[in-house]
């Protein structure tokens, strides 16, 4: 995984193209190159992987619920085929019956045949002959919140209430309802282009499921039988005989909707045959377990990744040197957080195998490039807030770079919290602190040695609090960076941003600023306004070190409250 980064954004006005930096590739492990609006919304379904994890559990557990709770409903079905019988005039012979052939069906005539055993006739025979209107199965539960909210209001209004309706409109009421509720339980089909219709029951238990289902299908060759009486009575020549078998069919058909058993009887005058009568099922068609078990993880998949996208949308934290290359056309560094034990003032020397120490010196291989033919460079490092890191990383640099330059020199210019100066000089004299304070302007930089190659200059005396109207931009401080710039190399410990402008006012003097930001932490839009700021003091901003500070518990506590 590779950052190809350059330190200087090309098309700025304030800074031109740096000599060698056209091209860098930095190597940093354990962090991906997201380049694109997809890697970002992936790196943050990974950052709220365990959120999604529990709402997708949460959301199973939901579909669970439901199917424990859920009343079971079983489904039976019988299949029907249609066969249109051959008509004859009453008193033809066996001859015109054998020479006549049956008539034919066409897929508009089936269709016909499936709405009218879903008709309200047809069902309406099975529902009051079973007397279903009476079933709990089917009648109408009591009013829900919404209708008794409703009802509430209207009972407090006097100009939306209505009349009570009367005992036999409520009874009415309730046999249609118990009606409705029924018929919404029957679905009938063709199979396919054939000819063979099939009528399901959706029931509470399995007997009603195959009871019922064979009721509606007994009911419509019932009907088909009846057709078929009617029309013979139209004849001329009616016979006796016809009357008894079209009766014994009409008894028969009327017993399998009573009983729901469809027995082996043959019904010659209806234009239709079962042929398979509905059994009992065996399971539970509904609710399907799988399915809404399935459609739960699915159903807390997809939400919780569109909510991810939506918080991701709103989202400014820096994430990536890739969001930030994006956003703010800046390119940098990724400084991966030490994790090796507690981080210390040297570390990337005492640890040169860790990733820590890795992405420092490739940090000082930009630097120096940065500074280009001159004989030293002067960087400053600048956070927009405090507790990013900023003063760890320019004591590591530091270090670093007494390894390869004549003399350097790390300044603690953060004189309002001195960190670097209770570290590297706890019993320190005087500060950087009397140099700006002083009225002349002849005074060098307090420094002291602490090795051949390494310098550092403390903020404060040990034990003192600088003074409030300390100021960078002095004449004197001014003075003495230009009697040392070109001499030996300087590492600046600005004050963040937020604190004070101290930056803004010497960051013209240096070879560049260095805007340190706080992965997971600063904001795209703190960093614009830093950039900003800084190029509108004439700062060359040399880039953007994207830190993984370990944070302290103050700033522990300020991100919880900002939460």
């Amino acid at each position: 995984m590779n950052y190809t980064s350059k330190i200087v954004r090309p098309d700025d006005p304030h800074d031109g193209p740096l000599p060698g930096l056209d091209r860098i590739d930095f190597g940093e492990p354990g962090y991906e190159a997201e380049t694109t609006l997809i890697g970002d919304l992936i790196a943050a379904i990974r950052r709220h992987a365990l959120a999604l994890a529990l709402w997708i559990l949460l959301c199973t557990a939901a579909g669970v619920a439901y199917v424990v709770m859920a009343q079971p409903e079983f489904v039976a079905a019988a299949q029907i085929a249609l066969e249109p019988r051959v008509r004859l005039p009453p008193g033809a012979d066996a001859a015109a019956a054998a020479s006549a052939t049956a008539p034919t069906l066409d897929s508009a005539q089936a269709e016909s045949q499936v709405q009218i055993i879903r008709s309200a006739r047809n069902l309406r025979y099975v529902f009051d002959t079973l007397g279903l209107d009476k079933d709990p199965a089917y009648t109408a539960k009591g009013p829900g919140l919404i209708r008794r909210t409703i009802d509430g209001i209207t009972a407090l209004l006097p100009f939306l209430s209505t009349p009570p309706p009367s005992p036999e409109e409520e009874a009415m009421r309730a046999r249609e309802i118990a009606f409705q509720n029924f018929s919404d339980r029957v679905q009938v089909k063709r199979l396919g282009q054939s000819y063979v219709l099939e009528v399901s029951f959706r029931g509470l238990t399995p007997q009603d499921a195959a009871r019922l289902t064979n009721a509606i299908a007994a009911a419509y060759i019932r009907d088909q039988v009846l057709v078929r009486a009617a029309s013979d009575q139209r004849g001329t020549e009616f016979l006796q005989g016809r009357i008894a078998l079209i009766q014994a069919q009409k008894k028969a058909a009327d017993e399998a909707v009573a009983t729901g058993v469809i027995t082996d009887f043959q019904f010659p005058d209806s234009d239709a045959r079962i042929v398979g009568a509905a059994l009992r099922p065996l399971a539970a068609a509904y609710p399907q377990t799988k399915l809404i078990l399935l459609l739960g993880a699915l159903f807390g998949l997809v939400s919780g990744i569109g909510c991810i996208a939506v918080l991701h949308s709103f989202d400014r934290t820096v994430r990536s040197l890739a969001q930030i290359r994006r956003t703010l056309g800046t390119d940098g560094i990724v400084v991966p957080r030490f994790k090796g034990g507690r981080l210390t003032e040297t570390t990337a020397l005492d640890r040169p195998d860790s990733e820590f120490a890795l992405a420092l010196r490739q940090l000082r291989t930009v630097l120096f490039a940065a500074g280009g033919e001159s004989r030293s460079l002067s960087v400053g490092l600048v956070s927009c807030h405090k507790d990013e890191g900023c003063s760890m990383l320019s004591a590591n640099l530091a270090c670093l770079l007494s390894t390869s330059s004549d003399r350097v020199v790390l300044v603690d210019a953060d004189l309002r919290d001195p960190e670097l100066t209770r570290r590297f000089a706890p019993r320190a004299t005087t500060g950087l602190e009397s140099l700006v304070l002083s009225p002349g302007i002849g005074a060098d930089l307090p420094e002291i040695a602490l090795s051949a190659t390494f310098g550092f200059v403390p903020a404060v005396a040990a034990g003192q609090a600088a003074n409030p109207n300390a100021f960078l931009g002095a004449r004197g401080m001014r003075a003495a960076l230009a009697r040392v710039n070109g001499k030996r190399d300087l590492i600046l410990d600005l004050p963040p941003l937020d604190a004070s402008s101290d930056a803004q006012a010497i960051g013209h003097m240096l070879t560049g600023i260095v805007l340190v930001a706080s992965l997971n932490r600063t904001k795209l839009d703190q960093l614009s306004d830093a950039i900003r700021a800084l190029r509108s003091a004439n700062c060359r901003v040399l880039g953007i070190v994207l830190n993984d500070p370990v944070p302290s518990p103050k700033a522990r506590r300020r991100v919880s409250a900002s939460a």
